[in-house]
């Protein structure tokens, strides 16, 4: 890549310093694995901040369920 190509690129939607991840538990994944190393199940791979982004989503509904049931 060179430097004008890396200026104008997006880390995050071209790939580049992002592994891959298990969908279900967030285990680093290998493209090529058919199943994850963690949980011995078909999981679809995603990348690293998209697994850690539906943690942090996940958590705030949760505290919102909280708030709303009173507890």
């Amino acid at each position: 890549m060179n430097y004008d190509n890396w200026k104008l690129s997006n880390p995050i939607d071209d790939g580049w310093g992002y592994d891959m991840v298990s969908n279900c538990c967030g285990a680093a994944l290998d493209i090529d694995a058919e199943k994850c190393p963690d949980c011995k199940e078909y999981c679809d791979p995603i990348e690293d901040y998209e697994y850690t982004q539906r943690i942090v989503d996940s958590i705030a509904e949760d505290r919102m369920d909280e708030k709303r049931l009173g507890l």
